[in-house]
């Protein structure tokens, strides 16, 4: 027991000094190795490698000249430089052990060998290491663009290798340098490239990649066809309508720069297939899109657009727009408040607009037509008109609504808004006196008389209209505009025919003719039917036979009214007498002869026609022309003797007609 104690307690002593030794141990080396302790060999070419290649295999072997017996080495590999398996110092791996490198393994290694020959009674054993770099045979990134004429354009961008080669097709294979454009030629039948990447440190570790070369789109050239500014230059942005950009090209803007080689700088990239670009902070100037293959052995050009600055001021009523157009010899048109703008006048230096109001501010923009076919639209201008002039004289149409209402619409030469802060003054005359005033607007919308028909055919209406705009000007009074007055009145007892006349009308412009039509209305106000007419009076010999009242009013054109513009008189009626015959004896024998006891008459609709006997009993009913009585009484035949009847029916003027009398059955 006393020997095992012992035996424990010189163990226990050995491992507490070996544990000792192992903290303080920093490297497993032996610290003088010969000139060669191992070679690693590429497994699959049997040849000696000095650098490592993911996913390739080595194995290890000792150098010529130590004779280890195999049985005593082992192996190992660790990341980093001079790393071993401390603390141990035993590579786990026997000598037949073959290292295949991961993508984890990419840098640095270092190799372990251990000859193990403790307890041989041999040489001692030793610890070897040598460090080796782990490569990465991956593809290498290069982009390839094809060119005219069978060439590409190859840029490797890959960084991994030391050096690359191209080969295109079967055709032979050249060197190629990283990130340096190369125009290669591309064999007929050859559709893909192939760039492989080269490391120096080792033959067996080359990385290759195949990309295929694209078809190259027909070229087109390229279109510029509208420049639009957002603001006035310098520093405002500007917009083009761009196109014919097929992808597979180089786009580029540019502006003409006589100062440079060429005559045109280079502004910006444009991105194939765009329809649009912006241009930030844009320079006067003429601007034009260069198109180029990746290889730059085809260029083409759009026409040139050029850029179109607006600037406005005002003075007396005028507006002027004052143009920077690079392009010169431009032909232009302008909008106003986005409505095209056909009455401007060119002077020096720009535009003129004269058809405007004091105190209206008026947004411009002008588009000039350049010779190269481009369009250019200039930036936006607001000016607010600056003047001590009085507006251009309005004009003033005079019309009767349905209603027999006089509606007033002026006609303003500036168009049919009235500018905010103007307003409109209107005055009225009857029958030559003199002008009151009537009425102040600040609209366009028409005004409305309520003076009565009655008192209106009294004393002949006419107005005026003056326009004060927000500065305190006042215009010129407008011509007198006057409503054609019409009545109608039965030209014979029956009314059969009618006779009608009318005042003159006065229209914008009062030495221009008036054309007058005669409109024949139903009761909904439709027109039935028309016939032109002149001078003052007509007599309608075919008016309408269905309905009692008459209806007519005068449509008017000419006298300065604009095309397509009307106006209308008064409407004026013509009621006609009922007249109702109910003959005083009928004979409903099946004879064939008064038979049936029938309403006539002139204007008849409904109506209510009853028929009672001598004890006061209905016997029979009709509100309707087509309906007769045939003596029968609830389906019995006919009793004979005399009965009453009574008709009564609403005239269209509002008043009851009713009719009374006694008819007859005979045998």
């Amino acid at each position: 027991m006393k020997l095992i104690n012992c035996c424990f307690s010189l163990l226990v002593l050995a491992l507490w000094l070996g544990l000792g030794t192992a903290q303080a141990q920093t490297t497993c080396a032996d610290p003088n190795p010969p000139a060669c302790t191992f070679t690693a060999i590429d497994v699959a070419t049997g040849q000696p490698v000095e650098a490592f290649c993911v996913g390739r295999r080595v194995r290890f072997e000792q150098c010529a000249g130590r004779n280890i017996p195999n049985s005593l080495l082992f192996y190992g590999v660790l990341p980093g430089t001079g790393t071993t398996f401390l603390p141990s110092c035993s590579p786990p791996n026997p000598f037949n052990y073959e290292y295949t490198p991961t993508a984890a393994d990419v840098g640095m290694v270092t190799v372990s060998e251990l000859a193990n020959a403790q307890g041989t009674g041999g040489p001692p054993s030793t610890y070897y290491v040598r460090t080796f770099r782990v490569f990465n045979p991956a593809p290498p990134a290069f982009s390839v663009a094809p060119c005219p004429s069978a060439s590409a354009l190859v840029t490797v961008t890959d960084a991994a290798y030391d050096s690359y080669t191209v080969q295109v097709g079967g055709g032979p294979v050249q060197s190629i340098v990283r990130n340096q454009p190369t125009v290669v030629n591309v064999p007929a039948g050859a559709t893909a490239v192939t760039v492989t990447g080269r490391y120096a440190a080792t033959s067996v570790c080359n990385g290759s990649a195949t990309q295929p070369i694209a078809p190259l789109a027909p070229a087109q050239v390229p279109a510029l066809t509208r420049l639009t500014l957002q603001a006035p230059l310098p520093g405002g942005a500007a917009t083009l309508d761009i196109g014919q950009l097929p992808a597979g090209y180089n786009y580029t803007l540019q502006r003409a720069d006589a100062n440079l080689p060429g005559g045109y700088r280079t502004v910006a990239s444009i991105p194939a297939g765009s329809t649009s670009f912006s241009l930030p902070a844009a320079v006067a100037g003429c601007y034009r899109l260069r198109r180029t293959d990746p290889c730059r052995r085809d260029s083409a050009f759009s026409p040139l657009a050029c850029t179109l600055s607006l600037t406005g001021a005002s003075a007396q009523n005028r507006n002027q727009l004052l143009l920077n157009d690079a392009a010169g010899g431009s032909t232009y048109s302008v909008t106003r408040n986005g409505v095209p703008l056909a009455g401007f006048t060119t002077i020096n230096g720009g535009l003129e607009d004269a058809n405007v109001e004091c105190g209206t501010t008026y947004t411009y923009r002008v588009t000039a037509s350049q010779p190269g076919g481009a369009v250019s639209v200039s930036n936006p201008v607001s000016i607010t008109t600056q003047s001590a002039l009085p507006p251009a004289q309005p004009r003033l149409i005079a019309s009767f609504n349905l209603r027999n209402a006089v509606e007033l619409t002026p006609l303003l030469a500036n168009g049919p808004t009235l500018t905010t802060g103007s307003t409109l003054r209107y005055r009225r005359t009857a029958s030559g006196g003199n002008a009151e005033d009537f009425r102040t607007a600040t609209s366009t919308r028409p005004q409305r008389d309520s003076i009565s028909i009655a008192e209106l055919l009294a004393q002949r209406p006419c107005y005026s209209v003056r326009l004060a705009d927000v500065c305190g000007n006042v215009s010129p009074e407008s011509s007198a505009a006057c409503p054609a007055l019409l009545t109608a009145s039965a030209a014979d007892p029956s009314g059969a025919t009618a006779a009608l006349a009318w005042t003159p009308f006065t229209g914008p412009d009062p030495s221009s003719p008036a054309t007058y039509v005669l409109q024949r209305l139903g009761p909904d106000g439709s027109v039935l039917s028309t016939v032109s007419v002149s001078g003052s009076s007509y007599t309608d010999a075919t008016p309408p036979t269905d309905f009692q009242t008459l209806r007519y009013r005068l449509q008017i054109s000419g006298a300065g009214l604009p095309a397509g513009v009307f106006s209308y008189s008064n409407l004026a009626t013509v009621t006609r007498q009922l007249f109702v015959n109910i003959p005083t004896a009928f004979t409903p024998n099946g004879d064939g002869l008064n038979d049936v006891l029938e309403v006539k008459g002139r204007y008849l609709q409904k109506y209510t026609f009853v028929v009672v006997d001598r004890n006061g009993q209905e016997v029979f009913r009709g509100t309707e022309r087509s309906t007769s009585w045939d003596g029968t009484i609830k389906g019995r035949p006919p009793v004979l003797g005399a009965y009453v009847w009574r008709f009564q029916q609403a005239s269209e003027d509002g008043k009851p007609f009713i009719a009374t009398g006694a008819v007859t059955i005979l045998k």
